[in-house]
């Protein structure tokens, strides 16, 4: 595909390109571009902007991620506007402020990424990316690289939330009741599960670990135990429950609690509707997740 000799030159003194092995490129200035069916672009594009979907560890929480743009071109980069989309997601994001990627450097734009789109097959996830640059050029990724996999992350969480939503309403409770002084101290943590009245059925398999918390040992508990059993069923028919689980730290270093960004986000593992295992996080409140911080400090001393 030409699109004439002005966006040649506008594509050289940009020096804007895009490298995925696992992305569709396509440079837009003057004309669009047009992805044969065997999916690749049918216009050569320049290798020396790499661009990436990722997430750091402070984002698990929700949907922020970022994109993170390698500028390996002579020539900074100013982007305007940056959207997000694709199979993955129910809606478009924008973020429209202004960010420079200088020559020979990477940089993370943040960003928040739409709903999940939950009927969409775990394989056929998909996130596409439209830079739009200072000069006016449009770069459309589709299927940007996801090195650490974070749509299929970010999916399923979301997603087994989504569904276990319909049947029950499953969370830790605000207090945290301690047991013990000292180095013997233990936290107690009460998940309430009360259901919605729904048609439906909800295991809650186990509740797993953390960098930072795990099962108490006791008779019934082994010292290197990874998760707290939890065997309970939940359907319309079901009253509400509580479930109690003992905590200790899972390490009582000095950098344990001053670097920890995730050790309060407990995996919990369920089943809906007889389907296969999936993971959500617990819900746990701010004020839940600072006294489990303070059991912590309380017996590591």
């Amino acid at each position: 595909m030409d699109a004439g000799p002005n966006a040649r030159a506008s594509r050289s003194s940009r020096r804007v390109g895009l490298l995925s092995a696992s992305s569709l490129l396509c440079l837009a200035i003057l004309a669009g571009c047009t992805p044969a069916p065997d999916g690749t672009s049918t216009t050569a594009v320049p290798t020396d902007v790499t661009v990436q979907l990722g997430q750091n560890r402070d984002q698990y929480a929700g949907r922020s991620a970022i994109i993170r743009i390698e500028n390996g071109s002579e020539d900074d980069l100013v982007i305007v506007g940056l959207e997000v989309s694709g199979s993955a997601f129910t809606a478009t994001t924008d973020r429209d402020r202004a960010s420079a990627v200088p020559a020979g450097q990477t940089k993370d734009l943040s960003v928040e990424l739409p709903p999940a789109a939950c009927g969409t097959a775990a394989s056929d996830l998909r996130a596409d990316v439209t830079l739009h640059l200072e000069d006016g050029a449009v770069i459309a990724i589709t299927a940007v690289a996801d090195p650490t996999a974070v749509l299929p992350r970010l999916h399923g969480a979301e997603c087994t939330v989504v569904g276990a939503e319909r049947i029950a309403d499953v969370t830790a409770e605000t207090s945290v009741r301690l047991e013990g002084s000292g180095p013997s101290t233990v936290a107690v943590l009460t998940i309430s599960v009360t259901p919605t009245g729904r048609r439906g059925r909800l295991d809650l398999v186990e509740l797993r670990s953390t960098v930072l918390l795990k099962p108490a040992p006791d008779a019934s508990t082994p010292t290197d135990a990874s998760a707290w059993p939890l065997d309970r069923t939940v359907d319309a028919t079901s009253g509400p429950q509580s479930i109690d689980v003992r905590i200790v730290p899972t390490r009582c270093d000095p950098h344990a609690l001053a670097e920890d960004k995730v050790g309060t986000r407990f995996p919990l593992v369920v089943r809906i509707d007889g389907g296969p295992e999936a993971v959500m996080t617990l819900p746990l409140p701010a004020a839940t997740a600072t006294a489990l911080k303070d059991a912590v400090r309380i017996r590591c001393g």
